[in-house]
């Protein structure tokens, strides 16, 4: 949500305060080696100079549906995160996301009732 106080929307100022952005913060944290994904309503970046392993647990029922996760790569490599507990979609015991080895393959996931569901992928292969 953005809010502007003390100005309107064309640019002009009604002499009392100037435009600020309310805007809701997004945890940014970048993965250089393999490793799990510990966050849940992030933005995750994926940086290893090499292919990548992730592993990325699976949210829990009624505490984080509704979270997103949103995974990048920003490295020219086919990483892939796998969630060995449940696999994604609701398929399975586990799923793997391989991406197609291009900065910017990207996963967009929501929680939903323990499982991550894949709202939208650039590039990426789900398994």
């Amino acid at each position: 949500m953005i809010r502007a106080r003390g100005s309107s929307w064309d640019g002009a100022s009604d002499g009392t305060n100037d435009v600020y952005a309310d805007v809701a913060h997004l945890t940014i944290t970048d993965y250089a080696a393999d490793g799990a994904i510990a966050d849940k309503n992030a933005l995750v970046t994926l940086s290893k100079a090499g292919v990548g392993a992730y592993t990325l647990a699976a949210p829990t029922d009624g505490t984080d549906d509704g979270k997103v996760l949103t995974i990048i790569s920003k490295t020219a490599q086919a990483h892939v995160v796998t969630s060995p507990v449940v696999g994604f979609n609701a398929k399975g015991s586990s799923g793997t996301l391989t991406g197609g080895g291009a900065k910017g393959d990207t996963t967009v996931l929501v929680a939903i009732a323990g499982n991550w569901y894949v709202k939208d992928k650039v590039n990426v292969t789900v398994a």
